[in-house]
């Protein structure tokens, strides 16, 4: 998938350091290499928890005893989980909104003041 002639998953450079930057800003303080380095952990994903390793014993489960059969993952059952219902559904969306926002308004303020130390 393409988004502006560049695949929608590649992260460049200039994604890293806008990124880092953003991160120092909430701080109120110049970039770092910390803020860097954690920038790309969270632009690659390496923030995330991690999943099921083939390494782990749990991951390769096999169903029958013929050697031939290729290791898998019978996986497990997850209790059942109730619909969210349109009011919930709607709060969580909001709440989503208003944390968008007020990361939105804390960079903004903080290249205001930038632009006011400038003059």
């Amino acid at each position: 998938m393409l988004v502006r002639g560049r695949g929608a998953s590649e992260i460049t450079d200039i994604d890293i350091e806008r990124r880092a930057n953003e991160l120092a800003s909430i701080q109120h303080r110049a970039p770092t290499k910390a803020d860097v380095a954690a920038a790309r952990r969270e632009l690659m994903g390496e923030s995330r928890p991690p999943g099921v390793t083939e390494d782990e014993p749990s991951a390769h489960v096999a169903i029958t005893r013929d050697p031939s059969e290729p290791p898998s993952d019978s996986g497990e059952q997850i209790p059942d989980r109730d619909e969210e219902d349109e009011e919930q559904a709607t709060e969580r969306l909001v709440e989503d909104g208003v944390d968008e926002a007020q990361h939105d308004q804390m960079l903004e303020a903080r290249r205001d003041a930038r632009r006011e130390d400038r003059r």
